[in-house]
């Protein structure tokens, strides 16, 4: 008769109760270190907003710069996962480590945001003394009662725009390409005629990136260079 060994299957449920584990079934791409990427699924929006603040200072981790950890993400993740979630893929490499997001219209995306996204965030935020928040916060905040549109001549060629961010972690392995060849080919599926996409101006290792994937700068100010590429 076999013996039943109490420690052993208890570290066993231990394990698979509170080990994260991710489903790469559905993966869209996989990689030789056992990572992959697969379309957004609900569970990971808080991830994808750690993402986003590990990744907000240019490429560095920004998370000692804010006390509202969520508003980056709430900005420049959130309303991809709610509006455009066949365009908002994550990467699970040891954990959620990284995504890449596009909006197909632009123009629609945005009206879209401005009645059923930027009032619920403006609410949260509003309820917070937004006169305590730090410098940096406050110009977020800025962001959110009046968020930014692209110039008619760009949008009118590259009507398309995406963003992508990986932990460092995850960078350097060929992983970011090929995200952002799922992206763009994507993006071509569904009828986009062009893409752009707005990048720190001091990220010099991202302007070298997009460049090798056939981008080209579109405008520049002191904070932030525009790129697109045409289909």
């Amino acid at each position: 008769m076999t013996s039943f060994n109490f420690g052993q299957e208890f570290q066993k449920f231990w394990f698979y109760t509170r080990v994260p584990r991710y489903d790469s079934v559905m993966s869209l791409i996989t990689f030789d270190s056992g990572g992959f990427v697969r379309k957004f699924q609900a569970e990971d929006r808080s991830d994808l907003y750690n993402v986003c603040l590990a990744t907000g200072d240019s490429g560095a981790n920004a998370a000692h710069l804010y006390n509202q950890k969520d508003m980056l993400g709430e900005i420049y993740v959130g309303p991809y996962l709610s509006f455009q979630p066949d365009l908002s893929f994550t990467l699970i490499q040891d954990g959620v480590s990284g995504y890449a997001l596009a909006a197909l219209d632009t123009r629609s995306f945005e009206s879209t945001l401005s009645k059923e996204w930027w009032p619920l965030i403006l609410e949260k935020y509003s309820s917070r003394s937004p006169e305590k928040f730090n410098e940096l916060e406050k110009n977020l905040y800025a962001y959110i009662q009046n968020p930014p549109s692209k110039s008619e001549e760009v949008v009118n060629q590259y009507p398309s725009h995406l963003h992508i961010d990986l932990l460092e972690k995850a960078q350097g392995r060929g992983v970011g390409k090929a995200m952002m060849h799922l992206l763009l080919d994507t993006l071509r599926e569904q009828g986009s005629m062009g893409v752009h996409l707005g990048m720190g101006a001091q990220n010099a290792r991202a302007f070298t990136f997009y460049t090798k994937l056939g981008f080209t700068l579109l405008d520049k100010n002191v904070d932030e260079w525009t790129m697109g590429l045409k289909f």
